[in-house]
């Protein structure tokens, strides 16, 4: 019988290779346990520039970059949207912007909008109710609906024959001014498209701003960042391409849309909220539940990406030896490792001092009972550096032939 493979995902959880990073700091004597004595190295994503968790976990789950349907197509799937054709998708972030008066010419002048926050201080507060009246706008005869995801996160949906998703995004940094979506392509689609999302992103603000919500929020929710326009595209489900039956357990949108888009099971846990506070019990409980009745079981932990968002080292140290415990004390405990083999790994760097997601490697352990361990003796960039160094497009494949 074929060992069942669990695949947990540390969201984020590795800074790069540079001294005293959070996994080296961090107490974590479980998931070192696995490491000195399985199969351990570096996984490197240098695919992007801001290497992006969707597209990432695809390559994780053995796709390649050119076959990725896009973010904002699979965060739709992630929240339950419906598989439409002829539907461009984009992922929004309801964030905090401010007017400012800027010089266009001599003596001419406009307003403009500069970034404040980009998730409007992750306060949910008000979020539904700010949605509920922004929901669905009607622009050039075109109906743009907008949907409240996980957190700060939202989708947007447009619906005719005569769009494209080959459109620039509004998303921006701290401090820059907000810029206008851009045709990418000179087509009438495409121009259309980015026509309609500039209007609809003006005539948001304009109910945003002013919206009651806001009086009770520590900093206002006034503008919908836009970014991954992107539509449905046809793939070889996991199980074929790989033969083992799949199954994902993430509150990510992103990653349960993944899960949805390559036909695995996605499987709903109470108190998995997506953010510093989900249930982790619950979490590696259901994972464990699942191996039962699939070969490929995925948990994803999207906590260690939060806190290097927020650029809280201590707190990411500190949620990293969180994890062991809850996480991997429990699979230590439960696992029968001479049926089962454990992975754990990440899908890029997030660097907790900048904030940032960047090109780069971070650690992979790979154990089960009867693996020959590699003489890494700890679960952090400098061990692992022992291990050989794997390019993350060909993990899941080296993975498959390794087993």
């Amino acid at each position: 019988m074929k060992k069942k493979i669990l695949f947990v995902i540390l969201d984020g959880a590795g800074d790069g290779l540079r001294p005293g990073t959070t996994l080296e700091r961090a107490f974590k004597p479980v998931l070192d346990s696995f490491t000195k004595n399985g199969f351990a190295g570096l996984i490197e994503n240098k695919l992007l520039d801001h290497p992006d968790s969707g597209v990432s976990i695809f390559n994780l789950f053995g796709y390649k970059k050119d076959d990725y349907p896009g973010r904002g197509y699979l965060d739709a799937m992630g929240i339950g949207l419906p598989q439409l054709k002829d539907t461009v998708y984009m992922r929004g972030n309801y964030a905090t912007v401010e007017e400012i008066v800027a010089e266009k010419a001599e003596n001419q002048y406009e307003t403009r909008l500069k970034l404040v926050d980009r998730r409007a201080g992750r306060d949910t507060n008000g979020l539904r109710e700010i949605t509920q009246d922004i929901k669905e706008i009607n622009i050039e005869g075109i109906k743009v609906k907008l949907f409240k995801s996980v957190a700060h996160r939202c989708v947007l949906m447009i619906s005719n024959i005569d769009i494209s998703p080959n459109v620039s995004d509004s998303n921006c940094q701290v401090g820059e001014i907000v810029p206008k979506i851009k045709p990418l392509d000179n087509d009438t689609a495409s121009i259309r498209t980015a026509s309609i999302l500039n209007k609809w992103s003006d005539e948001v603000y304009k109910i945003m701003k002013s919206h009651s919500a806001n009086k009770y929020r520590k900093i206002p929710a006034n503008y919908i960042l836009l970014r991954g326009a992107s539509i449905w595209k046809l793939e070889k489900p996991f199980e074929e391409k790989f033969s083992l039956k799949g199954a994902v357990i993430a509150a990510s949108p992103v990653v349960r849309g993944i899960g949805r888009h390559l036909e695995m099971g996605v499987i709903d846990v109470s108190g998995a909220t997506g953010d510093k506070n989900t249930n982790l019990k619950n979490k590696v409980l259901a994972a464990l539940d699942a191996l039962h009745s699939y070969d490929y079981v995925v948990l994803h932990i999207l906590s260690p990406d939060i806190y290097a968002h927020d650029k809280d080292i201590n707190g990411k140290i500190a949620n990293i030896e969180k994890i062991d415990r809850e996480v991997f004390a429990r699979i230590k405990e439960y696992v029968d490792f001479s049926k089962t083999i454990l992975v754990v790994t990440s899908d890029h760097v997030t660097n907790p001092e900048n904030g940032m997601h960047e090109p780069g490697m971070f650690p992979f352990v790979i154990y089960t009972l009867g693996i020959n361990p590699n003489n890494v003796e700890k679960y952090a960039e400098e061990a692992c550096k022992l291990g050989p160094v794997i390019q993350i497009e060909d993990f899941m494949e080296q993975l498959i032939e390794y087993i």
